[in-house]
């Protein structure tokens, strides 16, 4: 049994080598493979185990938890529990986690609630047991993934979790309607702009804050973002291509100013690409939004206030931005 936890403060900075959850671009041979990933059951589980895993994503998002998070949560309960609620387990052991009532993970009744024993496992300051969580391990980001795994559940098998680290990649990957790195019939975009792609990727869930977002990361916004810490459209930009060694300019305006190859139609973006929106798409001065093209015909975005960093699809036939599109930027060669 592993007896661990997962918590932390705020929103926890990203590792630096991606485990896995990154936008790919699919294969034109291959499309309908990627295309495929969606809410719908999840492949190698059944009904019961997707439910459970979609409880366990679900309650990692509400508390900020980045996806490389929640791929180690899914993978931490698939070798715990097979991602089965169970009554039983070694010793006192009980439900996805295998947490124990007399270690400290709650009463019987909390750990086999799968959302609550979620809550424990992720930690953090709203977490229902005492014990640390994920979140509250130093540098767990840094960690390869089974590390951080058993620095929760403190396992007599340590090394077991990473056999199931590319499965619970591709789960994530589905429950969040994302298509994921190595996923099957899936190639990732390539070089810089399969590092840029990713590092955005990263932060889906993240809130939206007006002035939020450098090169290391979320920040708070000022002024109608002030208290948010997260990225405005193009804090999330700088950030990504910061990954890369590019120095964006801060606002969306500026960076459309940026050297790079002047893309004029969405049919032409690839994957990395700068993607504008304007007011008015025949005068840049009215541009006010920039996001990143994963191609097939979408984007990262940090969207508006009260929304979250997303993958939006369909960009071309979206009735709000295909109006607004002035054009893209190829900075990346």
């Amino acid at each position: 049994m592993g007896a661990g936890t997962l918590a932390a403060a705020g929103l926890a900075m990203v590792m630096s080598l991606p485990i896995g959850l990154a936008v790919a671009v699919a294969n034109t041979s291959n499309s309908s493979d990627c295309s495929s990933l969606s809410s719908a059951p999840v492949k190698e589980l059944d009904g019961d185990q997707a439910a459970n895993a979609r409880v366990i994503v679900s309650v990692g998002q509400q508390r900020g938890v980045p996806p490389q998070g929640l791929v180690i949560a899914l993978m931490t309960a698939m070798q715990e529990s097979t991602l089965r609620n169970l009554p039983y387990g070694d010793r006192d052991s009980l439900g996805l986690f295998q947490q124990r009532p007399s270690t400290g993970w709650g009463s019987p009744a909390q750990i086999m609630d799968p959302a609550s024993s979620a809550a424990a496992f992720y930690g953090g300051p709203a977490s229902p047991t005492p014990n640390p969580g994920l979140l509250d391990v130093a540098g767990w980001e840094q960690m390869p993934a089974t590390v951080a795994a058993q620095a929760v559940q403190r396992s007599a098998y340590p090394d077991a979790y990473a056999k199931w680290e590319s499965s619970a990649t591709a789960w994530v990957g589905q429950i969040l309607q994302v298509p994921v790195v190595d996923a099957p019939g899936c190639s990732s975009a390539s070089g810089s702009a399969a590092t840029v792609i990713s590092t955005a990727a990263r932060w889906l869930g993240t809130p939206y804050a007006w002035g939020g977002g450098d090169a290391s990361g979320p920040t708070e916004g000022f002024g109608p973002g002030a208290g948010t810490v997260g990225f405005d459209c193009s804090g999330l930009t700088v950030y990504a291509f910061a990954s890369v060694g590019v120095t964006l300019p801060r606002t969306s305006r500026e960076q459309w100013m940026f050297p790079g190859e002047r893309i004029r139609t969405m049919a032409e973006l690839r994957p990395g690409d700068l993607v504008f929106f304007a007011t008015d798409p025949a005068d840049p001065a009215t541009i006010h939004h920039v996001a990143i093209s994963v191609g097939e015909d979408a984007m990262v975005e940090s969207p508006n206030a009260g929304e979250v960093v997303r993958l939006t699809k369909g960009i071309s036939r979206n009735g709000y931005w295909a109006p607004q599109f002035i054009g893209g930027l190829r900075v990346l060669r």
